[in-house]
């Protein structure tokens, strides 16, 4: 069994027209205006081949985008949710924890303990930093100093 020549969207209304320039021009993210912009060039008659080197993606994840378009419509031109375990933590369980860790930023298994003592509940020091990353806390290694082991006299001197 060969495979067809070329597979093409035939049926677009304007009205669908219009929303995939919308959707290629000022859509949310980028995966949706890619998948707009391939609609409408399938229109045109541009060949998966084509559409696979453009976007430099594999031959079947246009044809999937094509098969989720002739399902779905617009609605397919977005990601499904993925799956994933809910948080350990609520909303005000998070907070806290911000808060633990900025009573102590040089020691996260301090924050870790104190959260586990008054949650019950016990998170890596992984998430821990995710979590102040996502409140936008910088976490950096602490460089040591030695300034307090050095003779001022000679270091003085040696520039």
């Amino acid at each position: 069994m060969s495979r067809p020549n070329s597979r093409f969207i035939q049926k677009l209304t304007k009205s669908q027209v219009q929303r995939l320039e919308e959707l290629r021009d000022h859509g949310g993210k980028k995966r949706i205006r890619q998948r707009a912009h391939a609609i409408l060039l399938s229109f045109e008659e541009m060949t998966i081949n084509e559409l696979a080197k453009v976007f430099q993606c594999a031959r079947n994840t246009v044809a999937g985008w094509f098969d989720r378009w002739e399902v779905e419509g617009i609605d397919g031109l977005d990601d499904k949710p993925r799956p994933g375990a809910p948080t350990k933590l609520d909303d005000q369980e998070q907070v806290r924890a911000i808060e633990l860790l900025e009573q102590s930023p040089q020691s996260v298994t301090a924050a870790l303990l104190a959260l586990q003592e008054e949650t019950g509940k016990t998170i890596s020091s992984d998430t821990l930093k995710r979590l102040a990353r996502k409140k936008d806390l910088v976490w950096k290694r602490m460089r040591k100093s030695l300034r307090s082991k050095r003779d001022p006299k000679k270091f003085a001197t040696s520039t």
